[in-house]
């Protein structure tokens, strides 16, 4: 007998109540029974009913699905043993379990039958390695069906699983692998690689060489179909009033608040739509996507406008605007162009335009078009980053144009409308800056010359298109920096940057570069604990992976080019960097769990043995001491508890200032890392303190 395979009916299930079946449900009080009464009509059915008087009304797979959710999210430490009134043993191969779930349960020692299964929680089936949270939902469904069972003793292993279930995983993955192929246009790109050791047998290497011409044309995987031709039969078949409707929210953008707002990846449409995210992540000029999407020009048929605008008012994960293709929209593509831009800002805020391109796929007119309609500022061929005030502009200018400046010529090329002693005096007031008493210069010159020289030679080099003759930087290196010359051709072939022919270009770089932890913006430490503050977007609760900083990664232990698997108390958590950027999996579960919702902000923890974990950031009252609000501004879970005396040393050791407590010090460390937020608290405190 399968479990899914028909409804179950009354003579087949239990007659004892749920919660006799279920002992974990009579742990629920009043405050949680909502949960439970909103998945039946009848009052209290889980007290009242059994679930063979539930079926009379409810299937009940479906409503064990539920309860597994349920299960899963509130009780990952449950034991099954715990929760269930076991009955007998049954084949794990009965539980009629889809290849994920199947493999799982195979990875565990003996689990022929439940007996080793009913001795594990969620939380070790989402530590097991390859799980995920719907596999482990499906197999604690299973469970719960199995409970409510007249007599679970009478299922039979079902001859037609798979002996191995993991083969079967295998040819499901590789049939999704190809679909998705087939939806980019990569009919014939391989679909494994297969590495092996030099000297093997050649047998094996012919077998290495098979599986690495495996490509979707090997499978039976049908060619996408016309998204054009599936919106006008869905279109055809609804009533005309709701024909109407949709046509009105295509021509006249009505919104329809009940109405589907996204088209799923399975469907024509969703399918193209997945495939066009790939290529804007997260924007791209219009024409240029028509051009590569011809289909997006062409008519609708009923809707009779081109398919680009069904998708605009159709889909709130795509939007057109202004000449750009945006995913989830303009304002969220803004926002992770800064979050982009910052991974190669300098410790002053000056971004090299030529650095992020290497790792970006925009064209470099789009790349200007896109970073202008951001309001980026742009100096000498540079992009700024908003400063903090007068002396952050002036560490920039500084910076990009790499020799002291008198105060007069620094507030000309700030392009800024200041007087000069007050520039003067804030500049004498900042650690940043240096003055022999005529010019005012960078105090980083002194102590990383280094840095200095870098961004040196990539202004020689960027000034002249993207290579330049060695012999000139070399002289130009040396007449700045009175270094050697051997000790200048050093640097031309090192690091960022390599020599070609007797020229100087950039290295290539397939990802951006690692950054520091201490100096990555909104990220802090606590104790053992790295805490990522951002605000949880509608793609977070839609469950999409999302970029986080290299920072994060480092941390995690994630290097370029890999991947890591996280665990935590929802289950492992997948951190990849296979692109320019790291980027971390679904938080969807984490964020059901916490109750976390749209515009919120929360916290993402990486401790420093890898475990994950998301927490909501704890606020605090309107009227609390700024410092307080600080406190909770960069991650600390109870801020009203610290004692008075540890405030300026917790907030120190956030940003890994260990044993610094003089305010002065940890204002300048905000100050520097531009933490709007913090800073304008830390202000309002500490302004009348002296040092």
């Amino acid at each position: 007998m399968s479990l899914w395979s028909r409804a179950l009916s009354s003579d087949e299930l239990d007659s004892r109540r749920w919660v006799d079946l279920m002992p974990w449900i009579d742990r629920y009080g009043s405050a949680r029974t909502a949960a439970l009464g909103a998945l039946v009509s009848s009052p209290r059915w889980w007290e009242n009913e059994s679930p063979a008087e539930t079926c009379e009304h409810t299937e009940i797979p479906e409503l064990c699905a539920e309860l597994a959710h349920i299960y899963v999210t509130d009780h990952p430490e449950l034991r099954f043993a715990d929760g269930l009134l076991r009955g007998d043993e049954v084949p794990v191969a009965a539980l009629d379990l889809g290849p994920a779930a199947a493999t799982l349960v195979a990875r565990l020692p003996h689990a022929p039958t439940t007996a080793e299964l009913f001795s594990r929680s969620p939380a070790d089936l989402l530590g097991i390695r390859g799980a995920d949270r719907d596999a482990v939902e499906e197999i604690v469904c299973a469970a719960l069906v199995a409970t409510v069972l007249r007599e679970p003793a009478t299922l039979e292993a079902d001859p037609r699983a798979a002996r191995v279930p993991a083969a079967a995983l295998l040819l499901d993955d590789l049939a999704a692998l190809a679909r998705w192929s087939r939806v980019c246009g990569r009919d014939d790109a391989p679909l494994l690689q297969a590495v092996i050791d030099d000297g093997a047998p050649e047998e094996i290497q012919d077998a290495a060489a098979r599986l690495r011409a495996l490509t979707a044309r090997d499978l039976p995987v049908a060619a996408p179909a016309d998204p054009i031709a599936e919106l006008t039969d869905y279109l055809k078949g609804l009533p005309e009033a709701e024909r109407t409707a949709l046509r009105r929210r295509v021509h006249d953008g009505v919104a329809d608040p009940a109405a589907p707002s996204t088209f799923p990846f399975g469907t024509a449409v969703g399918d193209l739509l997945a495939a066009l995210r790939v290529d804007v992540r997260p924007v791209a000029a219009f024409d240029r996507m028509v051009r590569t999407h011809p289909v997006l020009g062409r008519t609708v048929p009923g809707f009779d406008v081109p398919l680009w605008r069904v998708l605009r008012r159709l889909d709130d994960r795509f939007e057109v605007a202004d000449g750009w293709i945006a995913v989830p929209d303009l304002p969220d593509a803004e926002k992770q162009t800064r979050g982009l831009l910052s991974e190669f800002e300098s410790a002053n805020g000056v971004v090299e335009p030529a650095a992020v391109k290497a790792v970006w796929s925009l064209p470099d007119d789009e790349f200007e078009a896109w970073t202008r309609y951001c309001g980026t500022t742009t100096f000498e061929g540079r992009l700024l980053s908003p400063p903090d005030g007068l002396a952050g502009r002036a560490a920039q200018v500084l910076e990009v144009l790499g020799d002291p400046l008198t105060a007069d010529t620094l507030v000309a090329r700030m392009g800024v409308n200041a007087d000069v002693h007050t520039l003067v005096s804030e500049l004498a007031d900042d650690e940043r800056f240096t003055s022999d008493g005529e010019r005012w210069a960078l105090a980083e010159w002194d102590v990383d010359v280094v840095t200095a020289i870098r961004n040196r030679i990539a202004r020689l080099v960027d000034a002249r298109g993207g290579s330049a003759d060695r012999d000139m930087v070399v002289a130009a290196l040396v007449d700045r920096f009175g270094v050697s010359e051997d000790s200048a051709r050093t640097f031309t072939a090192g690091g960022d940057f390599e020599v070609v022919d007797g020229r100087v270009r950039r290295r290539h770089r397939a990802h951006v570069p690692i950054a520091v932890p201490e100096r990555t913006r909104r990220l802090y430490r606590l104790g053992e604990a790295w805490r990522l503050r951002i605000p949880a977007t509608r793609d977070h609760l839609r469950g999409a992976e999302f970029t986080v900083p290299s920072a994060v990664a480092a941390i995690a232990g994630c290097a370029p080019g890999g991947h890591v698997v996280l665990p935590s108390r929802l289950g492992g958590q997948t951190l990849r960097w296979t692109g320019p950027v790291p980027r971390l999996s679904s938080i969807r579960r984490f964020l059901e769990d916490v109750g976390v919702e749209e515009d919120n902000e929360l916290l993402l923890e990486v401790r420093t043995h890898g475990r994950f974990d998301v927490l909501p950031l704890r606020t605090v009252a309107d009227n609390a001491e700024p410092l307080r609000k600080a406190l909770s501004l960069i991650g600390h879970t109870e801020p009203e508890t610290v004692p008075e005396e540890r405030i300026a040393s917790a907030l120190a050791s956030a940003l890994g200032l260990e044993g610094e407590s003089r305010p002065r010090r940890i204002l300048s460390a905000y100050r520097a890392r531009r933490e709007t937020e913090v800073v304008a608290l830390l202000e309002q405190a500490w302004v009348r303190v002296p040092n």
